[in-house]
């Protein structure tokens, strides 16, 4: 099931339709029917394995799905005559690859700043003004990281990288927020500061799309789940999906279930 976006309402950030993605003779997702409205805030949710980072690396322009494929598109905004600079001002993207790719000897600031320019980190030819530093100050304030501004990236344990690369995500004014499994290889204190940050972004209005395996990185702002499977869409709708017997279909195993204070908590049953 897909959802579709009213007729009166804005073009959705992105639709795909029929979408698969192959790469030598591995499918990586087959017959993906997605749409995200401007605004809203959604948890793709599934099993290692099941597709979700190759449908985000498809959503952002890493992978190329299949052309040939009768009736198959991806639009944003209501085209699909798109760019890597409208892909840029439609989503940004926090990933483990991408803090991968900054554990560097560069600051905070400058590392937010780099959002600015696509690049990893700044170097001399890029003209950095007074008001691009400000913004930057701004959006590490946003996710709790001001204080980290001058320190050295490298330095820093990997909850505060991460809330780091969240700004810079967020520097170039994408629509949507990308979170791309935030939680992994974080202790229960960084847990709890990238949860709030999280909490802080989606609560100021800001259109989020937060990839997971596990039901407890759930935020309560999150009012949609698309569940993915074996490279498809398997369920897409409200959080009443979040049952014991659609986790339990989802990750083929008998999966136990509770809700408290706002959360999800989910176990495989003996």
């Amino acid at each position: 099931m897909c959802r579709t976006i009213p007729m009166n309402m804005p073009a959705p950030i992105i639709e795909m339709r029929k979408v698969s993605v192959t790469k030598g003779p591995a499918t990586l997702i087959h017959d993906v029917d997605m749409v995200i409205g401007q605004g809203e805030r959604i948890v793709i949710l599934g099993p290692n394995g099941s597709g979700k980072s190759s449908l985000i690396k498809t959503m952002v322009g890493e992978n190329r799905h299949d052309t040939s494929v009768e009736g198959s598109f991806i639009e944003l905004r209501g085209t699909d005559l798109w760019n890597i600079f409208d892909l840029r001002q439609a989503f940004g993207l926090v990933s483990s690859d991408l803090q991968y790719e900054f554990n560097r000897d560069i600051t905070c600031l400058d590392a937010v700043l780099s959002g600015l320019f696509g690049s990893i980190g700044t170097n001399r030819s890029q003209d950095i003004s007074v008001e691009m530093e400000a913004l930057a100050l701004r959006h590490l304030e946003s996710v709790g990281s001001k204080h980290l501004a001058k320190r050295k990236l490298f330095t820093l344990s990997t909850g505060e990288a991460r809330r780091v690369l969240m700004a810079r995500a967020l520097i170039s004014g994408p629509e949507a927020l990308i979170l791309d499994e935030p939680m992994n290889s974080l202790d229960l204190t960084g847990k709890r500061l990238v949860r709030q940050a999280i909490r802080s972004l989606a609560k100021g209005g800001r259109s989020l799309v937060l990839v997971t395996h596990d039901p407890a990185d759930i935020v309560p702002e999150i009012d949609r789940v698309v569940m993915i499977k074996d490279g498809t869409i398997f369920r897409d709708g409200g959080l009443e999906l979040l049952s014991e017997e659609n986790l339990s279909l989802l990750y083929d195993a008998p999966i136990g279930l509770r809700k408290l204070g706002g959360r999800f908590f989910a176990w495989p049953k003996d």
